[in-house]
């Protein structure tokens, strides 16, 4: 199913519940983009962290891979004539490959890696780390359950519950609890760098680093853009 349904009033679903808040936390650590060579923008959606990305002066060469293609229709009609060297690849990321000449030192993971369950994010983070370089971070932004009161964490489980709910009906998303990704990519040597936290910890923004040792084969087939 895909987000395809949900591209045009996403944004607008978002503003009401979380006003500007998700937005700031994909912000969170914009400095790990600036200073990339190559971008991989995970699930980008419509293309809103993309456009403060380039306004911020990124010069790196990026791609957006997306399962939607209304959300990449979005993405590129918003910053259309500002993304010379910016490239939309529509995929899935259970078959992610990107083409041979790139290899990302930065990726993106916005509000993504919550879609799957636990069994498909092990082969989901072995192909990011099979296309990626050694060291490459990866910036990971995603609900987690809030630390806090008793009513604190039964709000953020309840509404974290209601959202899987939602996107499994409109989205087709296949999680149904929030999963640990990060054991899952700390299990494959993945090692936190840094990270940002809000709303009591129900928001965070994680950097993740890549072990610096031999990745996987590339996927394939090869993209080409």
């Amino acid at each position: 199913m895909g987000f395809n349904l949900l591209a045009r009033p996403y944004h607008f679903l978002e503003k009401v519940v979380f006003a500007n808040r998700l937005q700031r936390a994909r912000c969170a650590h914009m400095e790990i983009f600036l200073e990339a060579e190559q971008i991989l923008l995970l699930g980008e959606g419509d293309g809103r962290f993309l456009e403060a990305l380039l306004k911020q002066g990124c010069r790196a060469e990026i791609i957006c891979y997306d399962l939607s293609t209304a959300m990449l229709d979005l993405a590129r009609k918003r910053v259309a004539g500002k993304a010379d060297k910016v490239h939309f690849l529509n995929g899935d990321i259970h078959q992610l490959s990107l083409p041979l000449e790139f290899q990302p030192d930065v990726i993106g993971a916005h509000f993504f890696l919550d879609c799957f369950r636990e069994n498909e994010l092990v082969d989901i983070s072995r192909r990011i780390q099979g296309v990626s370089r050694p060291g490459c971070k990866m910036v990971v932004t995603d609900f987690q359950l809030p630390s806090g009161s008793w009513f604190v964490r039964s709000g953020g489980r309840v509404l974290i519950c209601l959202m899987l709910l939602f996107f499994r009906i409109f989205a087709g998303i296949t999680a149904r609890k929030v999963t640990d990704w990060h054991g899952l990519l700390t299990d494959q040597g993945w090692q936190c760098r840094k990270k940002s936290m809000s709303d009591q910890g129900l928001i965070g923004s994680w950097v993740m680093e890549r072990p610096v040792t031999k990745g996987l084969d590339r996927c394939h087939p090869v993209a080409t853009i």
